[in-house]
């Protein structure tokens, strides 16, 4: 463990050691990201932790270089920019939006309900700019899922329901997805930061945040409103919701087993579960929404 925080401090003190070495860092992840997706996090993550310590202005300088780097790169393998722009969109301006938020405020908590509402506000805006955004997600599905889903014999029939069903859900899962996965960039990069400064504020900070009843609230009565009346719509805006909570429910098991005798063997067997048993994840979800309502680490 010692030896992970030992070389993630070493990681953080390379990207502030200057520009050219924070955009390295930054490219580098992100073309990482085709290979290991979750590289992703890291590519966030060092952009929040140039925000944080060097200022906004040194993030857009930084995420904007690594922007043109990508675009370039799109052109030269691939003889048009739309791939690279696209990735540098997603990758870097939503850590980086979340980085200035943070920056501003110094509250965990404020910067996760903005994520949510960014979230929110995306979703309705791809369902007002692309109406039929499903059948666009059918024809995905259907170059991806097709061969595999003959393969398995699925009948024509039920492959087709399979495929018009998953493709009501896409948009929500992929905001849900970025939401979560910026804000857990936001993390790290917050992380990285009070190791480059030997802090140990993160710790609190991750342990104490909150998402507010308003969204647990809100995400309950959506997740109601999907499940009675069948609305797509309603279940995509509960996930972008109710994902998040997934953190929520993280740091509430890092403060109770951090109470416990065994806690870290408890918390290593949380951690394997969510890798490994996809239902986890929604339990944890669960457990992170009823701490809104019976307040599990005050008791604790």
């Amino acid at each position: 463990m010692k030896k992970q925080v030992a070389m993630n401090k070493s990681l953080a003190s390379f990207i502030l050691s200057g520009h050219f070495a924070a955009f390295t860092a930054v490219f580098g992840f992100a073309l990482l990201t085709f290979i290991f997706p979750l590289s992703a996090i890291a590519a966030g993550g060092a952009i929040v932790l140039v925000t944080l310590h060097a200022g906004p202005k040194n993030g857009v300088l930084i995420a904007a270089s690594a922007a043109v780097a990508l675009a370039v790169c799109s052109v030269a393998f691939l003889g048009h920019p739309a791939l690279g722009i696209s990735a540098a969109l997603s990758l870097f301006i939503p850590s980086l939006v979340l980085a200035i938020i943070y920056y501003r405020t110094q509250s965990l908590s404020f910067s996760f309900q903005a994520a949510v509402v960014l979230g929110i506000v995306g979703l309705l805006g791809i369902w007002a700019a692309l109406p039929n955004i499903h059948l666009i997600w059918e024809n995905i599905l259907n170059d991806m899922l097709g061969a595999w889903l003959d393969a398995q014999q699925y009948t024509a029939e039920r492959k087709t329901k399979l495929i018009q069903v998953s493709a009501q859900f896409m948009s929500g899962m992929l905001l849900a997805s970025m939401v979560l996965m910026h804000c857990t960039a936001l993390m790290l990069g917050r992380w990285w930061h009070c190791l480059r400064n030997d802090s140990i504020d993160y710790r609190q900070e991750f342990l104490e945040f909150r998402l507010g009843k308003v969204l647990a609230i809100a995400a309950l009565l959506l997740g109601a409103w999907a499940f009675f009346s069948s609305s797509f719509a309603a279940a995509q805006l509960s996930v972008v919701i109710g994902l998040l909570f997934f953190l929520q429910g993280m740091a509430v098991i890092h403060k109770v087993t951090g109470t416990m005798t065994k806690g870290k063997l408890w918390l290593i067997i949380t951690y394997l579960l969510v890798i490994f048993v996809p239902q986890a994840l929604f339990v944890v979800m669960l457990f992170g929404l009823s701490e809104e309502f019976i307040n599990i680490r005050k008791r604790v």
